[in-house]
């Protein structure tokens, strides 16, 4: 176990490892997403080799698998952070097919139960840690207890003011030559919101604002 996974597991579990004890018995491996292996989440670990990896907006963890995978292979004494409440976006809810997803369990998301599995299946406890709150309330624990990382992944909401409201939490909780990492940055019309909140970060810092199909990555001076 890394300083940083250990760290984390005395402050924010107040010391008790939210795998331990857990059973996946039974629950399916299920490594449904989207863009979850793009190169930005393997280059970006290649370059900045950080210590401590946030993603906010996990799903089932297929893109955490991704990076923490990138950590191992590098021999990275690292830590993905997921950040999700695993209740599904409204999307989930309002549209059938995608509410078929949430695999309810008496009204409730199973979502959790699915992502704890898939990183059991894939052997990386070791290089992962759940944080089962919403955006906001995460980015307050982070403050209270100063955790700041070098890169994080934006994965949650796609409307405007949702991802707006990230970037305004988490941005500053990103380390000098830390890189950022938006999903969904979409230039075919799609996820509109989701542009024009990364493009006014980077214009109002005058940062360089890279992107390829489905992301972008602004570096943090």
């Amino acid at each position: 176990m890394s300083e940083m996974r250990a760290e984390l597991v005395r402050k924010l579990w107040h010391g008790h490892d939210p795998f331990e004890g857990f059973d996946p018995t039974g629950i399916k491996v299920d490594m449904q997403g989207w863009g979850s292996t793009h190169p930005y989440l393997v280059t970006s670990v290649h370059e900045i080799r950080p210590a401590l990896i946030i993603e906010v907006g996990v799903w089932k963890g297929r893109s955490v698998i991704t990076m923490a995978k990138t950590l191992r292979a590098l021999g990275i004494p690292g830590l993905v952070l997921a950040v999700d409440t695993w209740l599904g976006s409204s999307e989930h809810w309002a549209i059938p097919n995608m509410f078929a997803d949430l695999r309810m369990k008496q009204g409730y998301p199973s979502l959790y139960q699915t992502f704890m599995a898939n990183i059991i299946h894939e052997g990386l406890q070791d290089l992962v840690l759940p944080l089962p709150l919403d955006s906001g309330n995460a980015s307050v624990l982070m403050r209270a207890h100063k955790i700041r990382a070098q890169m994080m992944h934006i994965d949650a909401g796609h409307d405007y003011r949702s991802v707006a409201n990230d970037i305004l939490q988490w941005w500053p909780l990103l380390e000098s030559k830390g890189i950022f990492i938006g999903d969904d940055y979409r230039v075919d019309g799609h996820f509109p919101g989701v542009r024009r909140a990364f493009d006014e970060l980077a214009a109002a810092g005058g940062l360089e604002l890279e992107h390829a199909p489905t992301k972008c990555r602004i570096r943090k001076p």
